[in-house]
């Protein structure tokens, strides 16, 4: 069973989903569109979060296995 997301995971979650938009717009808004932007730090932040996500449900499950 899944449990809450811990603080430290959330702040990084966060973090990482309001850099990356945030650098895009800020070096290529001359040459990419407010939507092009968007695409491209859902495109690049989807696999991180995922990767967050697997890590966190790999430690519950090694967790609930060793009890």
């Amino acid at each position: 069973m899944r449990t809450k997301m811990s603080p430290r995971r959330a702040f990084l979650t966060a973090t990482v989903m309001s850099i990356v938009p945030t650098l895009l717009f800020t070096f290529g808004s001359a040459q990419f569109s407010p939507f092009g932007v968007l695409i491209s730090s859902a495109l690049i932040n989807w696999p991180i979060i995922r990767w967050l996500d697997d890590l966190q449900w790999y430690r519950e499950w090694k967790r609930t296995e060793s009890n």
